[in-house]
């Protein structure tokens, strides 16, 4: 099993970040797109990326892909394990993703809502730290008694 985190919103501060890499395999393309039909022929044809972007070097990485893996990391890494979704608000990628490129994406603690609610900013860089994307999400980090049962359960 994966090792999660579990912070509360008590444990958060504004200004806290959290780094993580990314990178999608053709495999994890073509899953993503089977599981939620997805048909669209720039993500399984070289031919057709190419016809959409003339200097593709291989199938497009869908950007919903790449939203769940960024939405994956709030519910494992940070805040972690708990932590509910509200919003998730993108903006378009600068350029296409291929597979096999690598992201490094920044969750920054943004602001802090009433009723537990924390506005995560998100960086999408390359590795050279060029950007890619941005992005703003709201979640609801887990309460003090879910924190416990993981502490009990998963996490001790």
């Amino acid at each position: 099993m994966t090792r999660t985190r579990c912070l509360t919103a008590a444990m958060l501060e504004v200004g806290m970040r959290h780094e993580a890499c990314l990178s999608f395999s053709r495999e994890e393309v073509d899953r993503y797109c089977a599981l939620v039909g997805d048909h669209n022929a720039i993500h399984r044809d070289l031919d057709a990326a190419r016809v959409r972007f003339p200097d593709a070097r291989d199938i497009i990485v869908p950007g919903g892909l790449v939203q769940t893996r960024i939405s994956a990391l709030f519910g494992t890494e940070f805040p972690g394990d708990g932590t509910l979704g509200l919003t998730f608000s993108p903006e378009r990628l600068r350029r296409p993703l291929y597979p096999g490129d690598e992201l490094v994406v920044t969750l920054e603690v943004a602001r802090m809502i009433r009723g537990g609610i924390v506005e995560m900013q998100i960086g999408i860089t390359d590795p050279e730290g060029n950007r890619i994307s941005e992005a703003t999400a709201k979640v609801v980090p887990p309460d003090a008694a879910y924190r416990a049962w993981w502490e009990a359960t998963i996490g001790g």
